[in-house]
């Protein structure tokens, strides 16, 4: 074949694969390869609704434990909801409480920091904490039972609402409060809720101190990220989201520095911090996100968490060396 018919040859080859012939291909060929590289997972592609459909694990973060998988999150959902919660007693002051054997989780939290919506949202009730747009509604310690019989405290939680500090919040309570923090032994562990949106203020690093000094187990959670990632009623786009993911990510690395400011602090602080909502973010369907990662939370400070039983193993016999040899020979000479 002449090179000009060669060149030209090559060229319509190369037209060809670069512009494929539109329509349908004929039956019998080989579609031409598309030059064009396919999307990454993390490509902004054609929009779909699967990215608000986004794992647990994009709203907490672990560095001294183990995320919790979905049967965890099946386990303290069914926890909560599979009995009605009870109201137990309500204590102004740490000597009139109420004793038990239930091992105890407190809520902790500025004055209308969204603490008793909350609480509504864990345990499942419209209406069971107070809630109020007026700073410092809940004066007293309230305790509510989670899970089994009164009398069987091995297998029931028992939650506290505490009053709030802060504005609309009074020094008596907190007198208090730090009374219930160091002598409570049923208490297994604090939980100290942070606005997502503002983070970490002068006075919760007040009560993190105070819990470090104390040695008082406690655990971050930051509250109200749905107006982090859905500040309004539309349904963002996938970029928009990634974003105010970032957003968060950044503001619970913030929260990391403040709760462990080193790698060799040895505080009483969870190596977890989770970020949930009471509201479901606009295309979620009313989801609320991050309820039952703290609910998982709570029960693993008590050790009611989800535990993977263990099948039970037949007994191994251990043959001496010698005996091996003895049997190989009998066996040699039975031959």
């Amino acid at each position: 074949m002449p090179r000009s018919m060669r060149i030209r040859s090559g060229l319509k080859i190369v037209q060809h694969i670069l512009q494929p012939p539109q329509g349908p291909i004929p039956k019998g060929t080989i579609a031409p390869a598309d030059p064009r590289p396919s999307p990454t997972p993390n490509s902004f592609g054609p929009k779909s609704r699967n990215y608000l459909d986004f794992p647990p694990s994009h709203l907490s973060k672990h560095w001294d434990t183990i995320a919790p998988t979905s049967a965890h999150l099946r386990h303290a959902e069914k926890f909560f909801t599979r009995r009605a919660p009870t109201f137990l007693w309500s204590a102004p002051k740490f000597h009139s409480m109420s004793f038990g054997e239930s091992p105890e989780v407190c809520f902790l939290g500025r004055s209308n920091v969204g603490k008793s919506s909350l609480l509504n949202a864990l345990l499942g009730r419209r209406a069971l904490a107070h809630v109020s747009s007026k700073p410092g509604r809940t004066q007293s310690m309230n305790a509510f039972g989670v899970g089994g019989e009164a009398d069987n405290g091995k297998n029931r939680l028992v939650v506290l609402d505490m009053p709030g500090y802060g504005k609309g919040g009074r020094a008596a309570w907190g007198a208090e409060i730090l009374k219930y923090l160091n002598q409570r032994k049923q208490l297994k562990r604090a939980f100290l809720l942070v606005d997502a949106a503002h983070g970490i203020k002068t006075s919760d690093e007040q009560l993190l101190a105070l819990f470090r000094q104390n040695g008082v187990p406690h655990q971050i959670i930051l509250l109200k990220v749905d107006r982090v990632l859905f500040p309004n009623s539309r349904t963002p786009s996938e970029r928009a989201l990634e974003a105010r993911f970032a957003e968060l990510r950044r503001t619970i690395e913030a929260v990391h520095t403040v709760v462990q400011p080193s790698l060799e602090d040895e505080s009483a602080a969870l190596g977890e911090i989770i970020a949930c909502s009471t509201e479901g973010g606009a295309g979620l369907g009313g989801k609320k996100m991050g309820i039952d990662a703290v609910r998982h939370a709570m029960l693993q400070a008590a050790g009611l968490e989800y535990k993977l039983k263990e099948k039970p193993v037949a007994p191994v016999v251990i043959v001496p060396h010698d005996e091996i040899w003895q049997q190989s020979g009998d066996a040699t000479r039975a031959i």
